[in-house]
């Protein structure tokens, strides 16, 4: 997995000193684009940890908090000069379906499955979030509920094949369906189910901030 990271400057300032210290404990494009649509500067750092080797188990909330814990913990170890002063922001995001919880499939066979499952009517999206900084840290999940209306055997036998599940928890991109011609629809935060709730987010970074001032 690549140690890389990517710093991104953004045209606006918020004027919050932790929003402009900002360390994304991921390099997932959905996120870095909510960062950047809002305006964050932020230095984008994959976890050297593999979350889907994670399998879910116990409650969807507790785990996805769990896994967003490790891979900002991971971050910090491997990072620890780059990461010095800075907010850790990590987040993983996991599906309930019918009572299962769902993380990213580990293979075509799998993906399918949990597809199949979210035809069968509305599921529960949770992303859960850690922040850390100056060895405080904070942590809190948002949901949402999507229903995906089934599309033919054809259809989902040409998304499985193009491998476009890969990474995706509940095997599916929210906004790539939606741009497909899938008929996918979302109650609560778009965000929360790309992977990242900002505004929650945003609230708990100038909350924390006021610990600090």
């Amino acid at each position: 997995m690549s140690k890389d990271f990517t710093t991104i400057r953004s045209k606006h300032d918020l004027g919050c000193i932790f929003m402009n210290s900002l360390v994304l404990a991921s390099r997932s494009a959905n996120r870095m684009r909510i960062l950047r649509r809002e305006g964050i500067v932020f230095e984008a750092i994959e976890a050297v940890f593999d979350d889907s080797a994670e399998a879910p188990a116990g409650v969807v909330e507790q785990n996805a908090i769990r896994i967003a814990q490790l891979k900002a913990q991971s971050v910090v170890d491997t990072f620890t000069a780059r990461c010095q002063g800075k907010v850790i922001l990590a987040a993983d995001t996991m599906c309930e379906m019918h009572g299962r919880a769902m993380g990213k499939p580990r293979s075509r066979e799998e993906a399918a499955a949990m597809l199949r499952l979210a035809f069968r009517g509305a599921h529960r999206v949770v992303t859960g979030v850690c922040i850390t900084h100056a060895d405080r840290a904070w942590t809190f999940f948002d949901e949402a509920f999507v229903k995906i209306e089934e599309v033919s055997e054809a259809e989902l036998q040409k998304y499985i094949e193009s491998d476009a599940w890969q990474g995706r928890a509940g095997g599916y991109d929210f906004a790539d369906r939606i741009a497909h011609g899938w008929r996918v629809h979302c109650d609560g935060d778009p965000d929360t189910v790309a992977g990242l709730p900002w505004r929650r987010v945003k609230d708990f970074l100038a909350r924390a901030e006021k610990e600090f001032q």
